[in-house]
């Protein structure tokens, strides 16, 4: 018995031993990153900053010397930088897109601004923070971004309200606001939601063309204006930081920084950005900034995308991942930056083809070796030649076959039930209104290029210049030079439809529709299937005073076999200016056959019913168009025209309120609250209703006129109120107002102990009228 006992102590001791050895190995052995740790059970807030048009080799945290970021590199030194991320592409609502979505455009299907829409039934982060209580507010610097785009899903407030009439003379990337402006919205958005948990998305767009920085920046920066816009951004987020610092929310937050792609600055011949992509136009910071001081100073080498915010965010701030997601979180490499990715990244633009009818690009990457798959492909060792000066396809072909092969499988497989492209729900009235800036290619049928051997963008970056160069001196005025330049292009490459577009769209904002005519004719042969030359080949002719014309035109081209809902709203336009109200409706049904969604043609509806005083039927199709889209210009102001109408003014009131509140420069919607209030003798509001209208449209008689009535029935100001009328008399008001303007001065001037000028405005006045 005693010998068992000895052979059982060493044994004991050897369990003991391992036992002792396992805890100390659970003690200190490498153990997956847990965010969750830090975070416990407290809900941080995220704020997503992106910065428009940003190189990340252009920041001082990414080591560029000749600028001041202080902000920016601030953040970098206080939270987790990632010093290699590449856009999925050089363009601005794709880029967006996949950041909302944590996926690809190969299958969110966004491949270009102005056109393409977000796919509803994709689940964007934003969505994922409103499920689970977060308010949720977005502040957009650009059109480009605006909701109607689709990615408003989820936000509680989107700051957008870009007015395009503003804008007829300049392209759609120019549509934008300052970031100060951006700033400001998002500030007071945050102060209100202080105490609530929330989840906010800023985005500044000064960095994109023009570039035009506010002083100082502007002086400081004279040589390289970029940068002074860079610079100028900086300064707008050093306000946020204040502020989040003075309220105590830095320590309650997540902050988010990421550029949306670069800009190419003259590198491989590319001015801007959208052409190429080469690692200036697609290299973009990426910054995520904590409370925690574990997680401060630290720098990631690794490869990265866009599409790894999303699941990044999400799972810092403990929230589930959708299963769409084709990003990765970044989360591991917080607590160890050096650990390699082991990924290729993926990158494209498919600006070339649907513009200009040239090859897309493909890029596929890792930290080293880039491809990039063109009609002549390219390969890059970024390594020792991070300039991609040195193609090396034709001398590494191993490399070469072997990335190509790994691509096309990345490719597929990443494409499997994807979105695509319905243009019916982009809403008529943004369709006209990028025809008429000049914005085409998205909607036209790009897979009829399938079949065809297409140019390589390389070898067009120089017409492509030129283009670009002539649309510039175009929107500054200088339409002859603009002309020249692009009919030099057409004489070597004239089966460039764009081209014929561009002189059309010079000739149209000239007022020259005639000359305009024969362009988008040409645009149109070269390209058959593009709704932008008929939107703008019929306004011309409208422009000319010949919607019939238009109307024919558009008739014609449908009885090619084209179908198009635009097309029938568009005819039902045309015959509503007409005055043809029963074949407008007819269009307008014509139009919700091929797209039940379209809510312009419900409100067109209710328009017609509206005059017709059939107030039933405008009731029921403003109720439908509401349905669908109760932001629609123009629906709020048809609704309070019919509130008037049922005697609901108090209604009416709030409706044209709400149409001011979308439409800010709509000068109708003012001048008719100005009368609801007149209606209600609300004298005071009625007089600030009239400012806003001549403020807006200095050219509209009847502002001037109903503020000198104002005056008169006040007994005030009688020589203002002369004023006034004699402004609007000068004006050239519709024949049936301007017996109300010498009505006016002849009561004014009786009033003034005038008989004699009082008696000939009257009799001008009855004149008019017919009165004796």
């Amino acid at each position: 018995m005693l010998q068992n006992k000895k052979r059982l102590v060493p044994v004991v001791g050897l369990f003991i031993i391992l036992a002792i050895a396992a805890i100390v190995y659970l003690l200190i052995r490498p153990t997956r990153p847990d965010f969750s740790r830090l975070r416990g059970e407290e809900n941080f807030n995220v704020i997503l900053i992106t910065l428009d048009t940003t190189r990340a080799d252009r920041l001082g945290c990414y080591g560029f010397s000749r600028i001041e970021t202080p902000a920016i590199d601030g953040w970098a030194a206080r939270g987790v930088k990632f010093e290699t991320c590449i856009a999925p592409t050089p363009l601005t609502l794709p880029s967006h897109s996949s950041i909302f979505t944590g996926a690809l455009p190969l299958f969110h299907g966004v491949r270009d601004n102005g056109g393409f829409i977000l796919p509803e039934e994709l689940t964007t982060m934003t969505e994922v923070f409103k499920s689970r209580g977060y308010a949720t507010g977005a502040f957009i610097g650009a059109y480009v971004l605006d909701s109607k785009w689709g990615l408003g899903q989820g936000f509680d407030f989107y700051f957008d309200r870009f007015d395009l009439g503003k804008f007829d003379k300049i392209s759609l990337g120019t549509v934008q606001r300052p970031g100060n402006e951006v700033m400001d919205e998002a500030l007071r958005w945050l102060e209100e939601k202080r105490g609530a948990d929330f989840f906010a998305w800023i985005h500044l767009y000064d960095p994109h063309t023009p570039y035009e920085p506010p002083p100082p920046f502007a002086a400081k920066y004279a040589g390289n204006p970029y940068l002074g816009e860079i610079a100028f951004v900086d300064s707008q987020l050093a306000r946020l930081e204040h502020y989040l610092d003075k309220t105590g929310l830095a320590e309650d937050s997540f902050i988010v920084i990421a550029g949306d792609h670069g800009e190419s600055l003259g590198e491989h011949e590319e001015a801007t950005h959208g052409f190429f992509i080469y690692q200036e136009a697609i290299h973009v910071p990426l910054i995520f900034v904590t409370p925690f001081s574990v997680l401060q100073g630290v720098s990631a080498p690794a490869v990265v995308s866009l599409i790894d915010i999303m699941p990044t965010a999400l799972e810092m701030a403990g929230l589930p991942v959708p299963g769409q997601v084709q990003g990765e979180s970044l989360v591991p490499f917080f607590f160890q930056p050096e650990k390699e990715a082991g990924r290729y990244v993926y990158s494209e633009t498919y600006y070339p083809r649907f513009h200009y009818g040239w090859s897309e690009l493909r890029g596929f990457q890792n930290k080293r070796q880039k491809l990039i798959l063109a009609p002549q492909k390219e390969l890059y060792d970024l390594a020792a030649d991070p300039d991609e000066t040195r193609n090396l396809a034709l001398i590494e072909s191993g490399i070469l076959n072997t990335l190509d092969a790994a691509a096309a499988g990345f490719i597929e497989e990443r494409s499997r039930n994807a979105y695509e492209l319905d243009i019916r729900k982009v809403d008529p009235e943004t369709r006209e209104r990028l025809a008429a800036l000049g914005y085409v290619g998205s909607f036209t049928d790009s897979s009829k290029l399938e079949d065809k051997v297409l140019a390589n963008p390389k070898e067009k970056i120089v017409v492509f210049n030129e283009l670009s160069r002539a649309r510039e001196m175009g929107m500054r005025g200088r339409a002859d030079e603009a002309v020249a330049v692009i009919q030099r292009i057409l004489v070597d490459d004239p089966e460039i439809s764009d081209a014929y577009f561009a002189i059309g769209n010079i000739h149209f904002k000239a007022r020259k529709y005639r000359d305009a005519i024969p362009y988008f004719e040409k645009a149109l042969e070269l390209k058959p299937d593009d709704t932008f030359c008929v939107i703008n080949i019929a306004n011309s002719y409208l422009n000319m005073g010949r919607p019939g014309d238009g109307e024919n035109f558009v008739i014609d081209y449908l009885k090619k076999g084209f179908s198009d809902p635009q097309l029938y709203f568009l005819l039902g336009t045309l015959t509503f200016i007409q005055k043809k109200y029963d074949e407008a409706l007819k269009y307008y049904d014509e139009c919700l056959s091929h797209n039940s969604d379209m809510a312009a043609a419900h409100n067109a509806m209710a328009a017609i019913s509206i005059i017709r005083e059939d107030l039933v039927r405008a009731e029921n199709h403003i109720a439908a168009a509401m349905a669908i889209d109760p932001g629609l210009s123009n629906l709020n102001y048809n609704r309070a025209e019919l509130l008037e109408k049922q005697g609901r003014l108090q209604e009416a009131a709030e409706a044209y309120r709400e149409e001011l509140k979308n439409s800010p420069y709509h000068y109708k919607a003012s001048f008719n609250l100005s009368r609801v209030f007149r209606m209600m003798g609300r004298a005071d509001e009625e007089e600030r209703c009239l400012r806003s209208t001549m403020e807006i449209n200095p050219e509209f008689p009847l502002s001037y006129f109903y503020l000198a009535r104002l005056y008169l029935n006040r007994g005030t100001d009688y020589e203002e109120a002369i004023r006034l009328t004699e402004k609007g008399i000068e004006l050239r008001p519709d024949p049936k107002d301007l017996p109300l303007g010498y009505f006016l001065l002849a009561d004014l001037y009786s009033r003034l102990g005038d008989p004699k000028r009082a008696a000939e405005y009257a009799r001008k006045g009855r004149e008019i009228t017919g009165r004796k």
